[in-house]
């Protein structure tokens, strides 16, 4: 788990970071065309599954949601849950995370795909860990986390105008999470 320390310098540098990404959707990314599935005030929301994670986790459950603030750029918000054990003959150690995460997307017409609406994204998260042995000799049980970043590229695949599948790529709960998303 990369933890990262919010020191004053670089709070500054997050801003400067979300500001220029903020800037790049009217001059870099101008030539590309926005995605004819996503819109300005669409609400998204639905479950997730993870798999692979922080730690050694296999499989993550979890829920996305999103919001257009433009026709191109979605405010995210992400809760998730992953566990994993492993162990030895006389005992085991499980790990347990509870992932919470905001961040945008910027979607993007990259594919031209009929009711596809392709993306990439930032996030910002926090990892609360716990950690216990089931020796019964020499017990332990504790907590860990802290920041982490969440890069992703994803795709929401509509089948009405209401119901889409989800598939992302990224880091969190899930290195690939799965899902379904209702517009509300």
């Amino acid at each position: 788990m990369n933890r990262i320390r919010l020191t004053p310098s670089r709070l500054v540098l997050l801003a400067l970071v979300f500001t220029v990404l903020g800037a790049l959707p009217t001059r870099a990314f101008a030539q590309l065309s926005p995605n004819p599935n996503f819109h300005n005030k669409d609400f998204y929301i639905g479950p997730r599954v993870g798999l692979g994670g922080i730690g050694g986790a296999g499989l993550g459950l979890g829920a996305n949601a999103e919001y257009g603030i433009t026709p191109q750029i979605g405010i995210t918000g992400t809760f998730g849950w992953s566990s994993y054990s492993f162990g030895y003959t006389a005992y085991s150690w499980t790990y347990t995370n509870l992932i919470f995460a905001v961040g945008g997307n910027y979607h993007l017409d990259i594919l031209k795909v009929k009711n596809l609406d392709t993306y990439a994204g930032i996030g910002l998260g926090w990892n609360v860990g716990s950690v216990a042995s089931s020796d019964t000799q020499y017990p332990y049980s504790g907590s860990y986390g802290g920041f982490f970043w969440d890069l992703r590229v994803g795709g929401r695949y509509f089948f009405s105008n209401n119901l889409a599948a989800t598939a992302e790529l990224g880091y969190g709960f899930g290195y690939l999470r799965l899902g379904i998303d209702i517009k509300l």
